[in-house]
C-alpha cells in the first residue's frame, strides 16, 4: 500500500510540473484519394507515441470508423473525440488525448464557422470547429479545448474567409467564458496561415485576434509545420507554416518556461528546402503536416 501511495504522488507530482499541448492534421486518415495513397498507420502510431502530449488537436479524419479501430489498437491509454461533420470533403476534427493525465468533460461542434454569415452545413463548406471540455487530473483545472481547420489557400478569397473565422473563434471563446465561466482556452489546429512566414495578411489577423483575447501563440518562433510542392514541379518541396498553439495565460500557471515544436519531418530537415526522398516516409506515408507540440512547465 505504501509503495502504490508513493507512485501515486509521484504520478502526480510529474503531471502537475507540466502540460502539453499539440496538434496534428493527419492527411485524409486512412486513405487519400489524391495521392491515391493509405495512411501507414505503424509510421503513425510510432510518430503520436513518441509525442507524450497530453491534448492533441487532430485533423482530416475522413474515416472515422478506422480512425476508432487505430486508437483501440495503437494508441493504449489515449481516448479520442471526433466531430460528427467535416465539411465539403468529409475531413473530421477533434481531439486524442492521455486519459491518465486528463478527462473529457465534453464535447460538441460549432458550424458557424463552416460558412461565415450563412448557416452552417455538416457536409458543405470547410470544417466545423471541434470543442471540447477538460479537466487536468492531477489538479483538477478545468478548461477548454479547440481545434480548427480553416479555409486553405493562399488566394485573396480565402484570406478574407479565414479572417471572418478568426472573428467566429473569438465570439465563441468570449460566449463560452461568459455562459460557463470557465476562463482558460487553448486554440490548435491547421489555421491554414499561407501568409504567416512573410508576416502577412494571415500573420496580421491571427495575431490581432490572439491579442485581443489576451492569448498566446506558443508556436509562433517555429520555422515551418508542413511541406508542399512550392509552385513548381522540381522535386524540391518547400516549408510553410500553417499549425498553430495558442493558449490563455490560465494554462501558464506552472510560472516556468514554455517550449515549442515541430516535429517528423519538419525536424528531420530542419524545414529546410529539400527534395522528397529527404522527407521520408512521415512525410509521403502519413500527411504533408508535421505534429506540433508545446509544452508549459
Amino acid at each position: 500500500m505504501k509503495l502504490f501511495l508513493s507512485s501515486l504522488l509521484l504520478f502526480t507530482s510529474l503531471s502537475a510540473k507540466s502540460f502539453t499541448v499539440g496538434a496534428y492534421n493527419i492527411r485524409n486518415f486512412d486513405y487519400d484519394e489524391r495521392h491515391r495513397v493509405f495512411t501507414d498507420k505503424t509510421e503513425l502510431s510510432t510518430i503520436l507515441q513518441n509525442l507524450n502530449v497530453d491534448v492533441l488537436s487532430i485533423e482530416e479524419i475522413n474515416n472515422t470508423f478506422e480512425w476508432a479501430k487505430f486508437v483501440k489498437t495503437k494508441m493504449p491509454g489515449f481516448g479520442s473525440q471526433i466531430s460528427k461533420c467535416g465539411g465539403a470533403h468529409g475531413q473530421r476534427l477533434g481531439f486524442l488525448y492521455n486519459n491518465q493525465t486528463v478527462e473529457l468533460l465534453s464535447f460538441h461542434e460549432d458550424l458557424t464557422i463552416t460558412d461565415p454569415g450563412a448557416p452552417g452545413k455538416c457536409d458543405d463548406g470547410t470544417r466545423p470547429l471541434a470543442i471540447g471540455l477538460f479537466r487536468i487530473k492531477a489538479t483538477g483545472q478545468k478548461f477548454y479545448g479547440l481545434t480548427a481547420h480553416l479555409k486553405s489557400g493562399g488566394q485573396a478569397a480565402s484570406i478574407i474567409k479565414r479572417t471572418k473565422q478568426y472573428q467566429i473563434i473569438k465570439d465563441v471563446i468570449l460566449e463560452l467564458k461568459s455562459k460557463t465561466g470557465i476562463q482558460d482556452y487553448f486554440l490548435a489546429g491547421d489555421l491554414n496561415t499561407t501568409e504567416f512566414l512573410n508576416k502577412g495578411q494571415d500573420y496580421i489577423q491571427l495575431n490581432k485576434i490572439v491579442n485581443e483575447l489576451g492569448m498566446k501563440n506558443l508556436t509562433a518562433n517555429l520555422k515551418c509545420t508542413a511541406y508542399y510542392w512550392g509552385g513548381s514541379d522540381d522535386g524540391i518541396e518547400t516549408p510553410s507554416m500553417l499549425d498553430h498553439v495558442v493558449v490563455t495565460p490560465g494554462l501558464l500557471k506552472f510560472k516556468g518556461s514554455t517550449s515549442a515544436e515541430a516535429l517528423g519531418h519538419c525536424q528531420k530537415v530542419s524545414c529546410r528546402q529539400v527534395p522528397i526522398a529527404e522527407l521520408g516516409n512521415s512525410y509521403e506515408g502519413v500527411s504533408d503536416h508535421c505534429p506540433i507540440t508545446a509544452t508549459i512547465q
